[in-house]
């Protein structure tokens, strides 16, 4: 496996993807704060070896870190943990939750472009993004909220997961109701609130209503490992599209038709 060039790396990784100092959760708890949970599709895939994680893992939290920036989000106003393959951020209530969405979400989209344009299909990344609003409250082992439950949900939402898979997008936006009509909706910059598409999802004991939004299909998805006890059903678009099966790993996410 080759390495990526330096070139695709939006920012290096030597500023890791640190806690923001809890001092910060103290004076937010109670205020409504933009939730961001990030992860990569795929990301324990068997066809990736540790050190192709090791390079998905620098990619999307360099990425990250480089997209925040770009947005104007500043280190101070954004609470990080590490997830694994991903990360969940805290912003601030002094930051814009539309700034979270435009310019982040093309900022982010860019630099998966160019960053899988170079990239074999074992360091590509195809990442899911899900953004809420709502009251946090630390907690003596990190956060505590409904809010961060329900943008959890939102990640794990099947309809996401399939429409990666079947077009190779190397960005999943998803946002909840209140994201959407409050913030989405009214947008004027790069991102046109109509290439959002809202959808129906249950996950475990959540079944809500949200808005999805695609970025970058240029390159088919890497090949992933079928789950041959995985559910079944249909997961269901806006419009008139259907798509068989569901594509969750060793879960127990439902979805209804």
């Amino acid at each position: 496996m080759d390495n990526p060039p330096p070139e695709a790396f939006t920012r290096t990784v030597d500023a890791p993807l640190d806690r923001t100092p809890a001092g910060a959760l103290t004076r937010w708890s109670g205020l409504n704060c933009s939730i961001l949970f990030c992860d990569v599709a795929g990301f324990g895939d068997p066809s990736r070896d540790d050190e192709d994680r090791r390079v998905v893992r620098d990619v999307t939290y360099g990425i990250l870190l480089s997209a925040l920036e770009a947005s104007d989000v500043p280190a101070a106003d954004a609470y990080r943990e590490h997830r694994g393959d991903g990360a969940l951020v805290v912003v601030s209530p002094a930051v814009p939750t539309a700034s979270l969405i435009d310019p982040l979400a093309a900022h982010l989209a860019v630099a998966l472009r160019r960053h899988n344009h170079r990239a074999s299909a074992a360091v590509r990344v195809q990442l899911r993004v899900a953004l809420h609003v709502g009251p946090v409250t630390p907690d003596a082992e990190g956060l505590n909220g409904q809010v961060i439950i329900q943008t959890a949900r939102l990640l794990e939402a099947p309809v996401l997961k399939t429409a990666l898979a079947e077009t190779g997008a190397d960005l999943g936006f998803i946002v909840s109701p209140f994201v959407y009509e409050a913030f989405v909706a009214h947008l004027h910059g790069g991102i046109d609130p109509a290439s959002f598409e809202r959808v129906t999802l249950k996950v475990k004991e959540t079944k809500t209503e949200a808005w999805m939004y695609l970025a970058g299909s240029g390159n088919p998805p890497a090949p992933r490992s079928p789950d041959p006890d995985g559910p079944q059903g249909t997961t269901i678009f806006s419009g008139d599209v259907h798509v068989r099966g569901d594509l969750v790993l060793g879960n127990k996410i439902t979805h209804e038709p």
